[in-house]
């Protein structure tokens, strides 16, 4: 005897269809389950990277601004450094006054007697350089500074004669180390028990 289905077809049609769209529904959820779970998971690595990035971010933002300082503080230190050797290097250059003195003494001889001598540095602009008015020097290198500048030497004394103290001056002329020897002033006066000829001489160098 075989069975007979007594369902309608159109109730078993229907009970199909519930059938696959429950199972449907079914894999449907689980799909955005797995989506949302995906989603989660990327969200909170992200959230991970993002805050380990700022982490990266900020510590090379204070690296780069000891970093500066360090700089700032070696080109300080290196302009210092250059000053202190442009002025050692500067010094160095200048002549040796001291042989300027031995020369000069020998052009003296019984008939001058010198009493003191005065040196003075001029700028380009004619200005003498005083300690007091070091403050309003130009800011300008020192080793070109000092190349710019012109020296005087003035001597005070006394000739036995005229005649002497102008042989004085042609033999100071006759040197060659000064560019110009000028004879400031001369007159007799009372020296020691006796008189004789104060002078004073412009040695320009």
């Amino acid at each position: 005897m075989s069975d007979v289905n007594l369902i309608p077809a159109g109730r078993l049609v229907g009970k199909r269809r519930k059938a696959r769209l429950y199972l449907w529904g079914t894999v449907c959820g689980v799909y955005a389950c797995m989506i949302a779970a995906g989603s989660l998971t990327f969200h909170v690595a992200h959230a991970g990277e993002s805050r380990r990035q700022t982490g990266q971010l900020e510590a090379a933002d204070k690296q780069i601004e000891q970093d500066n300082r360090t700089m700032l503080d070696l080109r300080r230190h290196l302009a210092e450094t250059m000053t202190v050797l442009e002025t050692t290097k500067a010094i160095h250059g200048q002549p040796d006054w001291s042989k300027l003195l031995i020369g000069l003494s020998a052009q003296l001889d019984d008939e001058i007697v010198l009493s003191r001598y005065q040196f003075t540095t001029l700028t380009s602009d004619n200005k003498v350089i005083t300690v007091e008015g070091s403050g309003s020097l130009p800011a300008a290198p020192l080793g070109v500074f000092l190349t710019e500048c012109r020296h005087t030497l003035t001597l005070h004394g006394f000739g036995k004669s005229q005649e002497a103290v102008s042989r004085f001056v042609l033999r100071l002329e006759g040197s060659g180390v000064f560019d110009l020897v000028r004879l400031v002033n001369s007159s007799r006066q009372t020296f020691l028990n006796g008189e004789a000829v104060a002078f004073s001489v412009e040695c320009h160098l």
